[in-house]
């Protein structure tokens, strides 16, 4: 009962501060979403909004957009804008945007942001920085100013797949005094996550995004927020929601229905480690492989942007058959998938 107590408060304390309405002892879900484009290369914009309506009916609290799974290299400034500009026009309200700012340069960042905070998102994500200032020093001070100059809720994401340096925990701590610092999204390894959990202050919450570390990560951490990667719209669907089951069966301590759902998704879990999370580790991004799952059960999933490569004829028929063999929620027929 100690660790819902724990993981409750925070929760609330993470609602309040961000203007989110009490009264949920549930930890929030939400999800790294991928940017669809058309068969020209051209953002599809239907298909953005196609995909809102699936997470808002999935019941996710949130998703998290422009940044490595949605292809944010590729992406425009104006793009980078217009993506925003869809997600929230199509949400209503009804679902929390993150949206990644970091730019090429810091004004860009800025202006990124500003243009986030008119459209009322949930938070701006910072990067920790890839190139120029990795220093303890220098990525202290290039966090602390840009989250000075930005007057919205932030979120550090610490990439270490993409990350030229980690975030180092004492800038965690001396980041935590900003009282605009809501949340740190990190990828680190087991050792580099407790740290930085360590070195968290002042009620800034960490985030493993990963949902097959989240269960634990809710008992021993009180972790009380799954700020994630795509598993909440790959693995559920409409009604179907097996994380969000298991995430409020733990909280009102109904803890082996929890385990017994939780584990229920290791079929899942080997498929998306196979073809998103190892390719990942290895630095090659998965984005192909997110977007053909995507197809496979009624998303708009779309096309990749050159330097990332389309699946090959034998991979789609592979990744194909790893989802039927996990009777993945959604999965279509080929002739619905044609006229979808």
């Amino acid at each position: 009962m100690q660790i819902r107590f724990i993981m409750i408060n925070r929760m609330n304390r993470f609602r309040e501060r961000n203007g989110m309405a009490i009264g949920q002892d549930v930890p929030e879900i939400w999800a790294a979403i991928h940017t669809p484009f058309d068969a020209s290369g051209a953002i599809d914009e239907a298909g953005v909004r196609r995909n809102v309506r699936h997470y808002i009916a999935t019941g996710l609290a949130g998703v998290f957009c422009n940044g490595l799974i949605g292809e944010v290299w590729s992406l425009t400034l104006q793009e980078r804008k217009r993506v925003i500009e869809v997600i929230a026009d199509e949400a209503g309200g009804r679902l929390g945007i993150s949206v990644v700012i970091s730019g090429p340069s810091v004004e860009e960042t800025i202006e990124l942001g500003e243009h986030a905070r008119r459209l009322g998102v949930s938070h701006a994500v910072l990067m920790v920085p890839t190139s120029g200032p990795r220093s303890p020093a220098q990525q202290f001070a290039y966090l602390h100013h840009l989250c000075v100059r930005l007057e919205m809720p932030i979120v550090i994401f610490n990439a270490r797949t993409a990350a030229g340096s980690p975030l180092d925990p004492g800038v965690f701590t001396q980041l935590c005094s900003l009282p605009n610092l809501k949340l740190l999204k990190t990828t680190g390894n087991a050792a580099e996550n407790a740290a930085l959990r360590q070195a968290a202050r002042n009620g800034v919450l960490v985030s493993d995004p990963l949902e097959e570390n989240f269960f634990a990560n809710m008992q021993a951490e009180g972790q009380p927020i799954l700020y994630a990667d795509p598993e909440p719209y790959l693995y559920q669907r409409g009604e179907f929601r097996p994380i969000a089951e298991y995430v409020a069966l733990l909280a009102a301590g109904r803890t082996e229905e929890a385990e017994r759902i939780c584990a229920s998704l290791a079929p899942q879990r080997i498929i998306f480690n196979k073809w998103i999370m190892d390719p990942l580790k290895r630095g090659h991004m998965p984005n192909a492989a997110v977007k053909h799952w995507c197809d496979l059960i009624g998303l708009a999933g779309g096309a990749v942007r050159s330097p990332v490569t389309p699946l090959s004829a034998a991979e789609r028929r592979e990744l194909e058959a790893d989802l039927i063999a996990c009777c993945a929620p959604g999965l279509l027929s080929a002739a619905e998938r044609m006229s979808s």
